[in-house]
């Protein structure tokens, strides 16, 4: 880049409820800066608008992780950046020999310093936000009916940004700094895509600490009315919009749950962390002969009843109680058992100790099945692998029953799974077919105490993970 087209400015710091401000500059004063590499506060006239822009220099591993299809930049890959730039400000992105890799935002408070939302010069506004929202309907084809989730973060290509819509009403998270800079934009954006009764921010996640903002839930536009009433499938669900799990439902699991027209007519089932009931409620729609749900918080198994009785369903038990002690304490087998707990591990940090959960949960869970009962079971979390899922299971069924895999399950296709970016497939499920060993129908399990251990050091009752669930805990 020749030199007269570098400019070193003071910055403007302003509020981030006006990010467009914060683009522009104070008057420049012309200087020479004498290597592109070393940037302290650096500014790059694009030509579109007039306006400038701050770069973020990277070193060659950022740059082919932004070229191989990733948007993460992290802390330890940039090399140049500008100097008392307002974090969650948007950067231009260049390598280290001044190759243009595209438009994200800035922070210097994040282990993921830079977050790509575009590998074009482009305007960052809200015509920007329509586009990428259009193209994200595009995606799901029109498949999902009223309610279901419009935007996923980096699988739509606007890291740290989710929409989900419940029929005319949208819940927005805005997970990273940049996204909560550019919130009018997005805001704007959404109310011209579709015109909502009414929008809420739901931007009381607990991953936003890690980007240095406080949480909040906000009503930004109309009146939210909650619980509403939204259709998912052949059901209908009492969702709370303001204060539910994520953004009051999982769409996620929404294909995964049909399934149970293939497996629980006729059977008893046990929905252990069934939240408002989305397997356990369609298990029973699909002709099930009873459902137990089970889940920490009170307040989810009022609205499980209360979606129970709005689909004109019976049959089912609601029993409060933490995952964990409802499987130690109960001696009732069920035909079919779902698993469906929170994330056990939410870093690499936590991985041992989550697989130990895991670990416990499906033993446990296991000598709760009848023999050649069916087992469904999954992890939210990326930490664990498939292969390493498989194990899990492996290593619970030591010496107790054989199991067969029926089918492998992943999430919903409005949660897309993007190939270069391998943190967007995060969900692992399990269709298992299980027969006991040792014992004739009738003739009872193998006592838990009597456990004959199993490979990779779980043997002996110290190697469980006792509970109770933490994570249940904190979403109870």
């Amino acid at each position: 880049m020749p030199e007269n087209q570098l400019r070193s400015r003071r910055l403007t710091h302003s509020a981030f409820a006006s990010p467009s401000k914060a683009l522009l500059p104070e008057e420049p004063v012309i200087g020479r800066v004498p290597c592109v590499i070393v940037i302290e506060a650096v500014e790059y006239s694009l030509k579109k608008g007039g306006r400038t822009m701050e770069q973020v220099v990277v070193d060659r591993q950022g740059e082919e992780s932004v070229v191989s299809g990733h948007l993460w930049i992290f802390s330890n890959q940039v090399k140049g950046r500008p100097a008392g730039f307002p974090d969650g400000g948007l950067v231009e992105i260049r390598g280290e020999r001044g190759r243009f890799l595209g438009i994200g935002t800035y922070n210097s408070k994040s282990l993921i310093a830079v977050r790509v939302l575009s590998r074009e010069r482009a305007a960052i506004d809200e015509a920007f936000f329509a586009r990428r929202i259009g193209d994200a309907l595009k995606r799901r084809a029109g498949r999902y009916g009223g309610s279901f989730r419009v935007v996923n973060s980096e699988s739509d290509f606007l890291p740290g940004l989710v929409i989900d819509k419940y029929e005319g009403q949208m819940a927005l998270q805005l997970l990273t700094c940049g996204m909560e800079r550019l919130k009018g934009s997005i805001v704007d954006a959404v109310k011209k895509s579709f015109s909502p009764s009414a929008i809420v921010l739901r931007n009381d996640s607990v991953s936003r600490k890690e980007e240095g903002l406080p949480q909040y839930v906000e009503v930004a536009d109309g009146a939210i009315v909650s619980p509403s009433v939204i259709t998912v499938g052949p059901l209908r669900f009492l969702v709370d919009i303001l204060a539910g799990h994520k953004t009051g439902f999982y769409f996620d699991q929404s294909e995964n749950r049909l399934l149970m027209r293939e497996f629980c007519p006729g059977r008893t089932v046990l929905d252990l962390f069934s939240y408002t009931g989305g397997f356990g409620l369609h298990a029973l729609y699909f002709g099930a002969r009873s459902v137990t749900f089970v889940d920490t918080s009170g307040q989810a198994l009022d609205m499980c009843r209360e979606n129970a009785e709005l689909n004109g369903l019976s049959g089912g038990k609601f029993v409060r109680s933490d995952g964990f002690d409802f499987l130690k304490n109960s001696i009732e087998e069920h035909d079919v058992i779902v698993l469906d707990p929170p994330s056990f591990i939410k870093s690499r940090k936590k991985i041992k100790e989550g697989e130990r959960g895991y670990i416990d949960l499906h033993k446990r869970a296991l000598r709760r099945l009848s023999d050649d009962g069916l087992l469904f079971t999954f992890s939210c979390s990326y930490h664990m692998k498939r292969s390493r899922f498989r194990d899990v299971v492996r290593i619970a069924s030591y010496g107790m029953a054989d199991v067969f895999l029926v089918r492998e399950l992943s999430q919903a296709g409005d949660h897309p799974i993007l190939l270069t970016i391998p943190e967007t497939d995060y969900l692992k499920g399990l269709i298992l077919k299980v027969r006991r060993r040792g014992a004739k129908k009738g003739e009872g399990r193998q006592d838990e105490a009597s456990d004959g251990g199993g490979p990779e050091g779980t043997a002996g009752k110290e190697q469980l993970y006792t509970g109770p669930c933490e994570i249940c805990a904190e979403n109870s």
